[in-house]
Formats: C-alpha cells, structure tokens, sequence
C-alpha cells in the first residue's frame, strides 16, 4: 500500500465531491498533497463550553498549537444550553490565525436530542420539512465562514452505523438523508467552502464518491490497524476524525489528520476519563510532546498561507 496516497492524489481531481472557492481548492490540494507523508495535528474544542479554549490547553502543555480545531454546531437548533452558541465566531478567528477548521453537528430533531434512545425520531422520512428547516439554519452560519473565506472540513452524520444518533437508525435513509443535506447545503445554498468528510464508520453506509471528499474514521481505544484497512475501501483520503489516542507516528499509518477529543466537564490539568487531553488518563505527556515534535506531523506553525 505504499503507493496508495500517491495514486489517489493524482486520480482525485477528477471526483471532486462540489465546486469549491479558490481558497478551499488549495486546502484541498494541500490535504492532497501531504497526505500519505505527513499527519496534520489536531484538537476538538469543548464546543458546548465557550470559556474554555482547548487550543490554548494543547499550547500551555506542549508549546505548539495544533494546525486543526474542530467545532460543532450542536447548539444552534432546537437547544435549551446557553453555552456552544459562538462556535462560528471562534472557527473565525481560528482561521484568521493561519488554522484549519473542521466542524461536525450532534443535530438536535424534534424535541432537542439526538440520541437514538432519546427521541422518536427515525429514519428513513418522507416528509423533509422539519429536516430541511435544520438544514437552512446551519446553513446561515456556513454561509457566514464563506463569507469570511473560511474552507471547513465539514463532516455531518457522524458515527451513523454505530446506531446510538438518530441518523443511524436506517443505512438507506441514512444515505438518502447524506445525499439530500449535500445538494441542499451545495446547489440550493450555494455553499462552495465545503470539503466533504464521511464518516460513517461502516463501508456499506458510504453514499458515494460523488458527495465524498475525505473518509474518516472516529476510534477511542487502540485499533487503529483495522480501521485502516477498512477505510481503504474507498478511493479517499482517511482522516482520524476522532480519537481518545494519538496515534504514533511509528505505527506507519499516515492518518490525513487526527483529531483528539475535548475536556469534557474536565478542568485543566486533571487527570480523568473525561478529559481526553488533558492529564495523562489517555495520553501522557511525553507522547505528547513526541508526537507534537514529530517531523511527520504538522502543527499550526507549519503551515501554509492559504
């Protein structure tokens, strides 16, 4: 499999999941270009605590930022929390620092929860009424970061085949409902600062290399090796696009990025099972520090002008 990144980057040109802005094509083709060399550093923010920045945690323990910063829109529909509601604004300024921004959406439906356990909302649907007025909600704040010529690495329906979100309860729903959320945000949008992350866990539940850019892969124990292997399915680069391990560089999986979950209800400098970061409960801080220094991975500091 050496040869695979070099292969993909010349074949993925030509299956481009959307038109994209000139700034978001050289993201795109920077990821293209780094990946299967280099693995990009990245850090979930804890996105439903405003007060607390997770890049500044990263900074103070190790001395470098990391190059991504994921956030999540969990809290702009259907949400009684106050907190988690300027994640637009920081993905802004994030980016106004030379940063890339991801952002995933825990998508609150019907009475304000996305766990399958807690709402009777189920897929597949016929009626896109309540979706679609979701969908337009988000879309005004995608359309502030294209405003602000901000690409995003947009990974929605995360985690689908797992079962647990509302938006795994059907694999045919699931794609139709992936292939309707990408020519809304797209052709009736009009959003072109969108690169495409799927992230579905399952192979089967892929929707297709038309609306897929980047296949990536959430994993909180140590199996890195199968996911993978999986994931070379597609003809995609593959993120780790959720982990509770950084991944060793030695290891020879060249991750596209990996993102580290967030603090949780963590404070700073606690050692704990919710705090993904922080403390030494999943990483110690010398793997941080090894990882980090790693010529392979690229930090804030490393990266291009775009």
């Amino acid at each position: 499999m050496r040869y695979l990144p070099l292969l993909l980057a010349l074949a993925l040109p030509l299956a481009n999941a959307a038109p994209r802005d000139v700034k978001t094509q050289a993201v795109y083709d920077y990821l293209l270009g780094v990946w299967g060399k280099s693995t990009i550093a990245g850090q979930s923010d804890l996105t439903w605590r405003d007060a607390t920045d997770m890049a500044e945690r990263v900074h103070a323990d190790i001395g470098k930022y990391p190059a991504l910063m994921g956030y999540d829109f969990m809290n702009y529909v259907d949400a009684t929390e106050g907190d988690g509601k300027h994640q637009t604004e920081e993905a802004i300024a994030w980016n106004a620092k030379g940063g890339l921004v991801s952002f995933h959406w825990h998508w609150r439906i019907a009475n304000g929860k996305f766990y399958t356990k807690e709402t009777p909302y189920r897929l597949p649907v016929s009626d896109y009424r309540q979706i679609d007025a979701d969908i337009d909600r988000i879309a005004l704040e995608l359309k502030r970061l294209q405003a602000a010529k901000v690409p995003v690495l947009w990974r929605p329906l995360h985690e689908a085949s797992g079962g647990w979100f509302w938006w795994g309860t059907s694999r045919e729903g699931y794609i139709a409902l992936w292939r309707h959320l990408y020519d809304r945000l797209v052709n009736t949008h009009g959003l072109h600062n969108l690169i495409w992350v799927w992230n579905g866990q399952d192979p089967a539940w892929y929707p297709g290399d038309d609306v897929v850019d980047i296949t990536g892969y959430d994993i909180y124990d140590n199996t890195f090796a199968e996911a993978w292997r999986k994931a070379q399915q597609h003809n995609k680069p593959i993120a780790l696009t959720e982990t509770g391990h950084i991944p060793d560089m030695q290891d020879g999986q060249r991750w596209l990025w990996f993102m580290v979950w967030n603090d949780a209800a963590g404070e700073a400098g606690v050692t704990s099972p919710n705090n993904f970061w922080t403390g030494e409960h999943h990483n110690t801080n010398a793997h941080k520090r090894k990882i980090y220094g790693d010529p392979n991975v690229i930090t804030l500091d490393r990266l291009p002008k775009f």
